[in-house]
């Protein structure tokens, strides 16, 4: 019982991290494994916010310990978009992951909402 338990808080938090929280919280309940699920909204913005040229910032040296300084830049700006969200002003925006050196984060997503279409 306790494995079980461990491996459905794990899968819990495989999709958390991969998909936004309300969508994860139906796919367990609902226990969607095929097909596909979607939602409909009147109004949507998603925003990419990247590095130009990370890839070539990034090198590892003696000079910056490996890569590790560029690494640790990369985190602290993206620390810093996870601070701004968590202001009250910006409480309409959900951060839905980091891909590398990309911030994802979308406006509208509004679970249950009634603008919904």
């Amino acid at each position: 019982k306790h494995e079980v338990e461990t491996v459905s808080t794990i899968s819990r938090l495989l999709l958390e991290n991969i998909l936004p929280k309300h969508v994860a919280e139906i796919i367990i309940k609902e226990n969607i494994s095929q097909g596909l699920y979607h939602e409909s909204y009147d109004n949507v913005v998603v925003m990419f916010a990247s590095i130009p040229n990370f890839k070539e910032f990034y090198v590892q040296s003696d000079a910056n310990n490996d890569g590790l300084e560029c690494l640790r830049l990369l985190n602290e700006i993206i620390a810093e978009f996870d601070k701004l969200l968590d202001k009250n002003k910006f409480s309409c925006v959900e951060k839905i992951k980091t891909i590398g050196n990309t911030y994802m984060a979308a406006a509208g997503l509004n679970p249950g909402a009634e603008h919904r279409m």
